[in-house]
């Protein structure tokens, strides 16, 4: 099976935010996904370092992502960027 980055988008859409019930995809935190020959890389907008909820959600997008990456390196890239809320616009 080829792994493209719909595939990952789609898993990244069961990951549920624990700080506010809904999918990393939904909150508009993924920004990129780029799956090469030796890795998978997911630029994402987190809504604040450190929060355990956001570390929950990065751990269970991780091994997620792994699941499906056939042997590849998982990179997950926090941007520096701040994340908005997607109900109050950017």
């Amino acid at each position: 099976m080829t792994i493209t980055a719909a595939a990952i988008r789609n898993t990244l859409g069961t990951v549920i935010h624990p700080s506010f019930g809904m999918s990393l995809v939904a909150l508009d935190m993924v920004r990129a996904i780029r799956v090469e020959a030796g890795q998978v890389e997911v630029d994402l907008a987190m809504n604040c370092a450190g929060c355990p909820g956001a570390e929950a959600a990065l751990a269970q997008a991780k091994a997620r992502v792994q699941a499906l990456a056939e042997g590849r390196t998982v990179r997950l890239n926090l941007l520096p960027v701040v994340w908005t809320p997607p109900w109050e616009g950017r």
